[in-house]
C-alpha cells in the first residue's frame, strides 16, 4: 500500500513538472495596426496588448524598433520619436505614429519589443512589415 501511494505521488509530480514550464511563461503579445501601407506624415494608430493566456493584463514596458533588411535603423518609444525610454503599461495601450517622408518606398519592419513583469519568458517582440506611401 505504501509503495502504491509513493508511485501515484511520483507520477503526479512528474505530470506537474512537465506542465509547469508550458504554463509559467505563457503570455500573448498582440499588435493591431490599420494596414501595411501607411501614408507619410499621416496618423497611423496602433494598439499593443500584453495578457496572460487566460486574458489577465500584464504589467510591461514597450519600445519600438525600426528595421531595414533585418538591421535596426531606428529606435523610439511611445513617449516620442527622440525618446528611447521604455514605456510602462498594464494590459494594453494605444499610440499614433507618423512615418517620415524619408521612409517612402522602402519595405521596413516595425518591431514592438515588450518586457513583461512576473512571467518567466519576460521579453517578446512582434514584427509588422510596412511600406510607406507618399
Amino acid at each position: 500500500m505504501h509503495r502504491r501511494a509513493y508511485a501515484i505521488s511520483l507520477c503526479a509530480a512528474a505530470v506537474l513538472l512537465i506542465a509547469a514550464p508550458a504554463q509559467a511563461g505563457a503570455w500573448n503579445l498582440t499588435l493591431k495596426a490599420p494596414g501595411h501601407h501607411p501614408t507619410a506624415g499621416e496618423p497611423w494608430p496602433i494598439k499593443v496588448g500584453a495578457h496572460t493566456r487566460s486574458g489577465k493584463p500584464l504589467r510591461a514596458t514597450a519600445i519600438y524598433k525600426f528595421l531595414f533588411n533585418g538591421v535596426v535603423v531606428g529606435t523610439s518609444s511611445p513617449y516620442g520619436r527622440r525618446s528611447t525610454k521604455p514605456y510602462p503599461f498594464k494590459g494594453s495601450f494605444r499610440d499614433t505614429l507618423r512615418w517620415p517622408k524619408k521612409a517612402v518606398g522602402y519595405r521596413l519592419t516595425f518591431r514592438v519589443v515588450v518586457k513583461a513583469r512576473h512571467v518567466n519568458h519576460r521579453r517578446k517582440h512582434v514584427d509588422y512589415w510596412v511600406r510607406v506611401r507618399p
